[in-house]
């Protein structure tokens, strides 16, 4: 069963580089790390991310409910906008963010990497 804890943002065993303030959890599947994510400010932006090493179709519903509480921590924070990059690997990715109320931004180049599909969540 996957369990969602809140980790320092430099804990060393979540494999993603964070140099933003953030909020950073790791999913724990029978005592393996099996995803990270959180919330993280920079560049004018909050942004919401997730990297998943070991998805299973049961990990969707705690992560809906991980994503909508961080979008509610962000409004706490004041955003009143909260972004993500689509993960075009996953062609359920697009989907899940409609799902979740995210709209396309556009496309935007990162520094020294591919361009990227941006999508946004509006607080209504």
């Amino acid at each position: 069963m996957l369990e969602i804890k809140q980790v320092p943002p430099t804990f060393p065993n979540i494999g993603v580089r964070v140099d933003l303030p953030a909020l950073a959890f790791v999913g724990v599947d029978d005592g393996d790390i099996v995803g990270v994510g959180g919330l993280a400010w920079g560049g004018g932006r909050c942004w919401i991310w997730l990297q998943i090493d070991k998805p299973k179709p049961e990990y969707a519903i705690p992560l809906m409910r991980k994503t909508k509480a961080l979008i509610k921590t962000a409004r706490q924070f004041g955003d009143t906008e909260v972004y993500t990059p689509r993960d075009s690997c996953y062609a359920t990715s697009e989907k899940l963010l409609k799902v979740l109320g995210f709209e396309f931004f556009g496309i935007e180049q990162i520094v020294d990497g591919p361009a990227v599909e941006i999508w946004r969540y509006v607080r209504t």
